[in-house]
């Protein structure tokens, strides 16, 4: 007793010795390399929007005030020239046609008539304008009246639009009669209504 066997005394071969844990190495921080590429400055677009702007609003204050400018001249021109009447003369279905308007004295109203001088005497007259029409028809086989219709005016300068019909010796009823539209001035000048072109004076 009192001796150890050299087994006990000697240390157990490496490959006797039980595995060691294995221990993780220490993290790694990760270095962030510096964006070294140069800034691009930005650029300023709004300055170059807002002179953009800033030009577009003066060009059509300018082009706004010369429309305003214009008409102006043209309202003191027409109120230089203002008769209070216009009238003019054309054919329609082979009749002489004569459209007349009439501005009251206080320029509150216009009577517009329309009138038909031929040998043959027409079979059908018809006005309207802003809503409001008249007709005539052939009496007694030989007459026939001048419709008129009489329109309120809110600015006694304004030309009035009036659309007429006549139908000649060979329209019958229930059928299209031939129509033209004219527009008339105060200062007693007629215009068709379609092509602007001036008709001439009755």
């Amino acid at each position: 007793m009192g001796n150890r066997d050299w087994w006990e005394e000697e240390p157990a071969p490496a490959w006797h010795l039980a595995p060691q844990p294995l221990t993780a190495p220490p993290p790694t921080t990760a270095t962030t390399v510096p964006d070294r590429t140069p800034a691009r400055p930005r650029r300023r677009t709004w300055p170059l929007v807002a002179v953009i702007a800033a030009l577009a609003l003066t060009s059509a204050g300018i082009w706004q005030h010369a429309q305003d400018q214009r008409r102006a001249e043209e309202r003191e021109q027409k109120a230089a020239a203002y008769k209070g009447k216009a009238g003019t003369e054309f054919h329609l279905d082979g009749i002489k046609t004569e459209v007349i308007a009439q501005w009251n004295r206080r320029g509150t109203q216009v009577q517009v008539t329309l009138s038909a001088w031929s040998k043959k005497d027409p079979k059908y007259l018809h006005i309207a304008a802003s809503g409001r029409a008249a007709s005539a028809y052939r009496k007694y086989g030989w007459y026939t009246g001048s419709p008129n219709i009489t329109l309120p005016v809110k600015d006694h300068l304004a030309d009035v639009t009036v659309r007429v019909q006549v139908g000649g010796e060979t329209w019958t009823k229930g059928t299209k009669a031939p129509s033209r539209t004219v527009r008339l001035s105060p200062t007693d000048n007629a215009y068709d209504g379609e092509t602007g072109q001036e008709l001439p004076p009755n």
